[in-house]
């Protein structure tokens, strides 16, 4: 694991390779001088706490954006890391991959593919990490409940048991002062769901950690073959009412490849 040099807040460099992260401004491009990253400073420091002392070989992330957390992940870490978005090819990112020697040998970018696509997203993860198993997920894409659910549902039974799943920017609906994704359910219905879960079945989810930004899941070492798994029904919820708006039936659509990035 190697180190973060902080130049200052928002730039950073990790092995000769210089990160500036933006979470105001979606229009700064990766580009030969820098790779543009969609996370602050104190969530990179909240991830390196968490994953202090954790083994990660292999990561699996939803959302590429321009490329910065994949980036990111890949130095630090030394994981081979797979990106999946529903966006086209990122230039600036591609060519870093090109030209940077780390990154060529670890980073697998897979692009326009939607997050609640099972057999397109199986078949990725069958594709790239073989009889291996993902030590870290991440989903940074949609930020939206059901698609949310529907990728927790896809690839949780890929990851490692003792693994981590990240749901990234849960809270957005709490926010003061922000009107992200007017009229949909709150992303933080799903994390209710998991801590409920991890209430429910200790032997699936053995711990839950809830930090501003993100929520780290971590997969029980004797989870059972979740193959097919569903959350309908795997938790108690003895009467609790989780509210999701009428706009939201169970129907999954890919995302809009112009949605609104968050963190």
């Amino acid at each position: 694991m190697l180190q973060f040099e902080w130049l200052n807040d928002k730039q950073f460099r990790i092995d000769g390779v210089n990160f500036e992260c933006s979470i105001d401004n979606y229009s700064l491009k990766t580009d030969p001088n820098r790779i543009v990253l969609l996370k602050t400073r104190e969530v990179l420091e909240n991830y390196a706490a968490v994953l202090s002392g954790v083994a990660v070989n292999n990561i699996l992330e939803f959302g590429i954006f321009q490329g910065g957390s994949p980036a990111m992940f890949a130095l630090w870490l030394g994981a081979k890391v797979v990106g999946i978005d529903i966006s086209d090819p990122v230039p600036g990112f591609d060519a870093f991959c090109a030209a940077n020697p780390v990154a060529r040998q670890r980073i697998r970018p897979h692009y326009n593919v939607s997050q609640t696509d099972s057999s397109k997203v199986e078949a990725v993860i069958r594709s790239e990490f073989g009889s291996d198993q993902p030590d870290l997920i991440i989903d940074d894409a949609s930020h939206l409940y059901l698609e949310s659910r529907r990728t927790f549902e896809i690839a949780f039974p890929f990851l490692r048991p003792g693994g981590w799943y990240v749901v990234e920017d849960w809270g957005w609906a709490h926010w003061p002062g922000e009107q992200f994704f007017t009229g949909r359910s709150a992303l933080s219905v799903l994390i209710m769901e998991l801590i409920m879960l991890c209430a429910s079945r200790g032997d699936i989810i053995s711990e839950v950690r809830v930090f501003p930004a993100f929520t780290f899941i971590h997969k029980s070492v004797r989870a059972p073959d979740l193959t097919g798994m569903s959350l309908d029904g795997l938790y108690h919820a003895r009467g609790l009412e989780l509210y999701r708006t009428q706009t939201q039936e169970r129907r999954f659509l890919p995302h809009s490849k112009a949605r609104r990035r968050i963190v």
